[in-house]
């Protein structure tokens, strides 16, 4: 998933502790599908901001390039040097210890912009990423996607309306078991059981592989942890969603171009540059 939220030195409790369960949901969103579209376009040597425990590192260094990975959790720096013997470096995306140009691509993972709604906080990662860019160099940016499915079920509930996630209550639902979780989608949408019931059953036949697969794995995830309720805790309450339109409206915003579109099944990866004056 490669998800942590940039704010500060801080990082939810989440990140911390799903750091030992995360191997079951880290190839998501920004996953390894996803990166080898842009491989025409990345230079060496690569920057993972959001490194999580280096699945993208690890794929890009097996693509024959010469790539580096920061993230801000300890938790997940330590698990990528014991998973796959990787030095990642624990460091702020709004800070990053590095000099200017040095490196030829900067690929910022879903988990860091696309969960900002402070624009002021997004300018100042945006700014690190073209410091350390050398001049003829790309800067991706990854927004997570879901599917037509799903984002119809989370609208029916509420959870996800004018561009804002409700994701605790969201994650909250991975921990129910079917008839739970049919009971809460009743509630929370004001439907019948019977209603709620298809409602469910049709989100899960038209969602994608994917996304049944990481739902499967969040409640493995659950069943298994010590603190399933430090999941919830940690988890931001809200958390912005952008369509494409949004993702240009903010790069217009911020005076960045969008040079070209990516769009998996899971994400949009960008590559952007500052307009010129």
């Amino acid at each position: 998933m490669n998800s942590r939220t940039w704010q500060g030195d801080r990082v939810p409790d989440y990140w911390d502790t799903l750091a030992p369960h995360h191997w079951r949901i880290e190839n998501n969103y920004l996953d390894v599908e996803s990166v080898r579209l842009i491989l025409g376009d990345v230079r060496q040597p690569v920057l993972v901001v959001g490194s999580g425990q280096g699945l993208i590192v690890e794929e890009l260094r097996r693509q024959g390039l010469r790539c580096d990975g920061i993230d801000l959790s300890a938790r997940m720096t330590e698990y990528a040097r014991v998973r796959r013997d990787l030095t990642l470096v624990r460091a702020n995306a709004a800070a990053m210890p590095f000099a200017d140009a040095t490196y030829g691509t900067v690929i910022v993972a879903t988990g860091v912009i696309d969960f900002m709604a402070d624009a002021q906080e997004i300018e100042t990662i945006m700014r690190e990423a073209a410091r350390i860019i050398s001049g003829t160099g790309n800067v991706f940016v990854a927004f997570y996607r879901f599917s037509a499915a799903q984002k119809r079920f989370l609208t029916v509930l509420g959870f996800l309306r004018d561009g804002t996630l409700h994701a605790r209550s969201a994650l909250v639902l991975h921990r129910l078991g079917f008839g739970a979780m049919v009971a809460r989608v009743a509630k929370t949408a004001g439907i019948s059981p019977l209603r709620a019931t298809l409602l469910c059953i049709r989100t899960g036949l038209e969602s994608t592989k994917q996304e049944r697969r990481i739902a499967l794995a969040m409640r493995r995830v659950f069943a298994q942890a010590a603190d399933p309720d430090a999941f919830i805790a940690g988890m931001p309450e809200t958390q912005p969603y952008r369509d494409r339109s949004a993702i240009e409206c903010l790069f217009d915003s911020l005076s960045m171009r969008i040079g070209n579109w990516q769009a998996s099944s899971s994400c949009y990866l960008v590559r952007v540059s500052r307009q010129e004056a």
